[in-house]
């Protein structure tokens, strides 16, 4: 879609340690200190194993809260300009509606036309009781498991701490709960699900 543009999804680490305040150095030299049209940014570009099954007609579910939603952008931009016939699902979360849906009118646009069939939202701090992408996912969890037992291709990307964990015990759940199954079978799915691709990560 944007052959000759290359789109950043970046916030900047800014925090304080022992009364110094501290930033991220890309971040904060992207953000702070790269002139507008003046600055190169030297850049170096490298394969990634994360990216939308070959087959189009595979669903998918994408896990971004943050910053993580960047490539999922990309994947629906990729399974539009494509024409893939998979159904595509996210899920997304951040603090506040009103200043942290990235991309918010892209997702809606996708959603109103039908190419994003599912849109599950988390706000953390929008009402009195936190809500987090891994709570949606468990809310969701007949539909969820659906999905996956059709052959959907399962992402998550952004934090690795704690979102990542979280967000995978959340899955488990959902495959033993909604599967009949014991811990031991549950493991043993999401791992066959690794083995054939379906279940990919890209957390830091």
């Amino acid at each position: 879609m944007h052959p000759t543009e290359v789109h950043l999804t970046v916030a900047v680490v800014r925090y304080e340690t022992n009364r110094r305040s501290r930033v991220g150095v890309a971040s904060s030299f992207l953000a702070d200190r790269v002139e507008l049209n003046e600055t190169p940014v030297p850049v170096f570009v490298s394969s990634s194993h994360f990216g939308v099954p070959s087959d189009g007609a595979k669903d998918i579910i994408m896990v971004g809260p943050g910053t993580g939603v960047a490539p999922f952008r990309a994947f629906m931009q990729e399974r539009v300009a494509t024409g893939a016939t998979g159904r595509n699902w996210l899920f997304f979360g951040d603090q506040r509606r009103a200043t942290d849906f990235l991309y918010e009118e892209e997702w809606l646009a996708w959603q109103s036309s039908g190419q994003l069939a599912r849109l599950d939202l988390a706000f953390s701090r929008d009402q009195a009781e936190k809500i987090y992408v891994q709570d949606r996912i468990r809310e969701k969890a007949v539909e969820l498991w659906a999905w996956i037992r059709g052959g959907a291709h399962f992402y998550v990307c952004g934090d690795a701490k704690r979102m990542a964990k979280d967000v995978d015990a959340a899955l488990h759940e959902v495959i033993a709960q909604q599967g009949g199954m014991d811990a031991a079978s549950a493991i043993e799915y999401v791992k066959q699900m690794k083995r054939d691709k379906r279940y990919q990560r890209d957390v830091y």
